[in-house]
């Protein structure tokens, strides 16, 4: 089997979900032997982190005057190589836009992480009916997503997300953790790990945290990341009252070891493509609440792996939280099967699905399968 070169492309500055995705499929593919370089802004987080692996990282704009000049300069950077991976909208954008109407260029790869139905105007059509080879969804619901925005279906495979399950388990242990943070043992911990940003749904959250707190006193909100709603998050959550008791943290390198402590997790998002802090919640052992919206009921069975509370109900998530906590055998249950779902969410699944999906349509290549699962993405 010959060697694959592969380029990604990202929009994006900061960190989120998609970024630590993104890290993670570099990373695997290089431990593949794939030959992986990186196209993204100059000082964006991701270019950097890139180059820690080792990942050469060029520099592309995206913003301002230079974006005109991003098409052609992209083309430059994938010469030689077989795939060229868009990871974001404007990175999609500026894909399509590099091979308009030319015959010959690289498999085109799209990974569409975000729920939500693509625009049906000229723009949206000329970017996603013509714009990408493949199209890689987080989840069945972001494949129908993208069906109903016109992509063929033939052009779509489902591959979820992954986790760095080794890294999970060399967290210190939970008692450890609480002490450091300063957590006594009697306080009951809430948290999530997400951008503040309305689709994450943290409006809901903070007028839950209100219900919760009123009927539990050794509740504790904690909401970890940042983004543009922080402001007006933490000032709503003193003008109902619990402002001492919702802590905004901010964005945390140790994000994970702050999850693992907590009592219960929850995913309050209004709209979701799959939900990877729920993927570390499972690994992690910590009971989950979440919405059920997008890929999200993919990975919670409500009863089962967590409990399911409909999008932008904030009394039905406060209800859930509250159930979550006082029933010990539930969460004991929900925190067995979580785990035991976890043992599929590594990352090098997601590696390897990829990889498939991209071999099986160079030319010349056959289908590599996942060594522990011995098959292909769907």
């Amino acid at each position: 089997m010959r060697a694959t070169r592969v380029l990604m492309v990202t929009s994006e500055r900061t960190w989120r979900g998609g970024e630590r995705q993104l890290h993670l499929l570099m990373r695997g593919l290089r431990e593949e032997g794939v030959e992986v370089a990186l196209a993204a802004p100059e000082r964006s987080v991701i270019a950097q982190r890139a180059r820690n692996l080792g990942v050469q990282a060029h520099a592309l704009s995206f913003r301002g005057a230079a974006v005109a000049a991003a098409p052609g300069r992209l083309r430059a950077l994938a010469s030689g190589f077989d795939v060229v991976h868009a990871h974001a909208s404007r990175a999609h954008g500026v894909v399509a836009a590099a091979w308009a109407g030319r015959g010959r260029r690289p498999l085109r790869v799209v990974s569409r992480r975000a729920a939500g139905r693509v625009g049906r105007g000229v723009g949206a059509a000329l970017k996603y009916r013509r714009g990408a080879d493949l199209y890689l969804a987080v989840s069945g619901a972001v494949r129908d997503d993208l069906v109903a925005g016109g992509v063929r279906g033939a052009s779509i495979r489902v591959v979820a997300d992954g986790i760095d399950l080794e890294a999970l388990r060399a967290l210190d242990g939970r008692e450890r953790l609480r002490e450091r943070l300063g957590w006594g043992a009697q306080r009951v911990v809430v948290g999530q790990v997400a951008a503040l940003t309305p689709e994450k749904g943290q409006r809901d959250l903070v007028h839950a945290a209100r219900a919760v707190c009123a009927a539990r006193a050794d509740a504790h909100f904690v909401i970890v990341g940042d983004g543009p709603l922080r402001a007006r998050l933490e000032a709503l959550a003193r003008s109902l009252g619990v402002g001492e008791r919702v802590t905004f943290a901010g964005f945390r390198e140790d994000a994970l070891s702050l999850l693992k402590v907590f009592d219960c997790f929850v995913a309050s998002s209004r709209r979701e493509g799959l939900g990877s802090s729920i993927m570390d919640a499972h690994a992690l052992g910590v009971p989950v609440v979440a919405t059920r919206t997008g890929g999200i009921p993919e990975l919670v069975a409500d009863g089962e792996t967590g409990l399911l509370a409909p999008p932008a109900d904030a009394e039905a998530l406060a209800g859930a939280i509250l159930r979550m906590l006082g029933d010990e055998g539930l969460r004991g249950r929900c925190t067995a099967a979580g785990l035991a779902r976890s043992t599929g969410y590594d990352y090098r699944q997601m590696v390897y699905n990829t990889l498939n999906a991209y071999r099986a349509l160079l030319p010349g290549d056959s289908v590599r399968t996942s060594p522990e699962k011995g098959g292909t993405s769907t």
